[in-house]
C-alpha cells in the first residue's frame, strides 16, 4: 500500500513539474501571489494603547495593553497585540477538596497576546466600524497573598492556553493623524490545564472565556 501511494504522489509531482515547464516555455515568468504591488499598497503605521475591562471567573478585571502594525490600503491591519490583568480578579476556593472549609482567598494573573489583525470599513469617513481579531497565546498564574514582606505570594497553579479575540470598534477619526476607538469583543480561551493538583479543575475555559469592552488610543502615522 505504501508502495502505491509514493508513486501516486511522485507521478502527480511530475505532472505539475511538466505544466510549470510547459508554462515557462511558453513565455510566462510572472511569479504568481495572492497578493500583488497593485492591490495591496502600505498605507503606514499605527500605535494603539488599550484599556480592556471584563470577568474573569465572575469577577470584573482591567487589562492595559494595546496594538502596533502596517496598514494596507487604508482598510487592513496586521501587526501585535498585548495584554495584562492588572486589578486581578480573586475568589474563594477549596483547595483540599474536604469541603467548604478551609476556604482560601485566590488570585488570577493572566496576560496574552499575539498576531493582530483588523479590517476597517468605510476608514476615510469620521466615523466607521472595524473588525479586530487577536489570535496569540497566553497565561494564567493562581496565587494567595501573604504576610510575609520577603515572599508576598505564593503561587499555587499556573498554566498556558490559546486565545481567540473577535471583537468589533466604532472608531473615530478626530484628527488626521490620531483615533479614537470603542467597543467591545469576546475572549475565547482554551487549552487550560488546571487540575488542582488531581483534585479537580479549579476553573475551566468557560469561567476564562468572556465578553469585554475595550477603549483604545489610535497614534497613526503616514
Amino acid at each position: 500500500m505504501k508502495k502505491i501511494v509514493t508513486l501516486v504522489l511522485l507521478t502527480l509531482m511530475l505532472q505539475v513539474s511538466f505544466a510549470q515547464e510547459r508554462e515557462e516555455k511558453k513565455g510566462n515568468d510572472d511569479i504568481q501571489t495572492i497578493f500583488s504591488d497593485r492591490n495591496l499598497k502600505f498605507s503606514g503605521g499605527f500605535i494603539a494603547p488599550e484599556v480592556k475591562v471584563g470577568n474573569i471567573y465572575d469577577e470584573n478585571g482591567v487589562f492595559i495593553g494595546g496594538r502596533m502594525g502596517a496598514t494596507f490600503n487604508d482598510r487592513f491591519s496586521v501587526g501585535l497585540g498585548g495584554y495584562g490583568l492588572t486589578a486581578k480578579s480573586s475568589f474563594n476556593y477549596d483547595f483540599d477538596g474536604t469541603g467548604p472549609e478551609p476556604l482560601r482567598n485566590v488570585r488570577i494573573g493572566m496576560g496574552y497576546g499575539g498576531l493582530a489583525l483588523e479590517y476597517a470599513f468605510f476608514s476615510k469617513k469620521a466615523i466607521h466600524f472595524t473588525i479586530p481579531v487577536l489570535v496569540g497565546a497566553g497565561g494564567f498564574v493562581f496565587y494567595e497573598e501573604t504576610d510575609d514582606f520577603w515572599n508576598e505570594f505564593n503561587e499555587y497553579e499556573s498554566t498556558a492556553a490559546f486565545f481567540l479575540e473577535p471583537g468589533i470598534n466604532l472608531e473615530l477619526n478626530l484628527f488626521k493623524h490620531f483615533r479614537f476607538n470603542v467597543g467591545a469583543s469576546y475572549r475565547l480561551v482554551q487549552g487550560t490545564s488546571l487540575d488542582n493538583n488531581g483534585l479537580g479543575a479549579v476553573v475551566s475555559d468557560e469561567d476564562l472565556s468572556d465578553f469585554v469592552i475595550n477603549a483604545s488610543l489610535k497614534f497613526v502615522f503616514f
